[in-house]
């Protein structure tokens, strides 16, 4: 028979390089997997995004596999340390990653509830405020900001000055005027009564000086005929009688006639009286009798008859007796 040698047995189990390279290959592969599994698990605890993370960190880490047809020397055998470190150095890196995106994800999560919570906190606010419908003409007590919205936060579109009318659609529940062209007033600021006008002042009344009575000298004791006296000289025509025909009789029943006919204060100058005016205004010889009078011929005063009283004015002469 023969004798099995234990010696033999131990050198028939010598692991060539390709064997070992093969077994570090599956340690390793088989340790990533456990981490893999680990970072599964946290991931479905702490969402989709972190799981994301994990699973990109995860694929970063792990080393590419040799060929077998490589050749591999001795000096390479010390290759399993390298393996471990590198290992070690995916795990610190994987529980880093891990630790920062928590960090992120802790973040994110209270920047969205703040975010939610204000939006919320607008949204209540917004819908806290309500307008009810009203037909109204106020006005600014003061210089007044419309704006685009129901209160002091939002933008002003233009100013009104006081005792400006604004027309009122609508009141809202925080106490704001909604206007027609769909602006906002302060309802504080505004009244319903309308502004008084301010007068305008009138300038002081000049009182107007009585007029200075004076004694006329219209009586023959004031005036004497006896020498030159200085007459008003006026003129007048024909006189209407209302149906479209004109009167030429004087007071003495005579004709008016131009150049001879005059009327006087019959006081002064009585009927039938021929004077003499200086430097005739008609331009003739000056003699007039007196034929007429009128109730405003007075005192110093002779009216000469002519034909056309627009070619002539008021004048003044000095008149002596013919």
């Amino acid at each position: 028979m023969q004798h099995f040698n234990f010696k033999d047995i131990k050198q028939g189990f010598v692991p060539s390089r390709e064997q070992v390279l093969k077994a570090l290959t599956t340690s390793v592969v088989v340790l990533l997997c456990i981490l893999a599994g680990i970072g599964v698990e946290i991931v479905l605890k702490r969402g989709t995004n972190e799981q994301t993370v994990v699973l990109a960190a995860v694929a970063e880490t792990q080393p590419e596999v040799p060929e077998t047809s490589e050749t591999i020397t001795e000096a390479s055998v010390p290759s399993e340390t390298e393996t471990t470190t590198e290992t070690a150095a995916a795990v610190e890196t994987t529980e880093t990653t891990l630790e920062t995106s928590e960090s992120e994800t802790s973040e994110s999560d209270a920047t969205t509830k703040a975010t939610t919570t204000a939006a919320t906190t607008t949204a209540a606010t917004t819908q806290a405020i309500t307008e009810s419908d009203l037909q109204l003409a106020v006005y600014a007590t003061a210089v007044l900001n419309v704006r685009s919205g129901p209160g002091t936060d939002y933008d002003v579109v233009k100013q009104v000055n006081p005792g400006d009318q604004i027309d009122v659609i609508a009141v809202t529940s925080n106490g704001w005027y909604k206007t027609y062209n769909g602006n906002y007033v302060s309802a504080d600021l505004t009244t319903q009564t309308p502004p008084t006008p301010t007068p305008t002042p009138k300038p002081a009344a000049t009182p107007t000086p009585a007029p200075k009575e004076t004694t006329p000298a219209s009586t023959s004791a004031a005036i004497d005929t006896s020498s030159g006296v200085s007459c008003k000289i006026t003129f007048y025509g024909p006189q209407d009688n209302g149906d479209g025909s004109y009167s030429l009789t004087t007071a003495t029943g005579a004709t008016c006639t131009q150049g001879v006919t005059v009327a006087a204060d019959w006081s002064v100058y009585p009927a039938g009286t021929v004077i003499y005016i200086e430097n005739d205004p008609l331009g003739g010889d000056g003699y007039y009798t007196v034929q007429d009078k009128g109730s405003g011929v007075k005192g110093a005063m002779i009216d000469i008859f002519v034909e056309d009283t627009s070619q002539y004015s008021t004048t003044t002469r000095t008149v002596y007796l013919g």
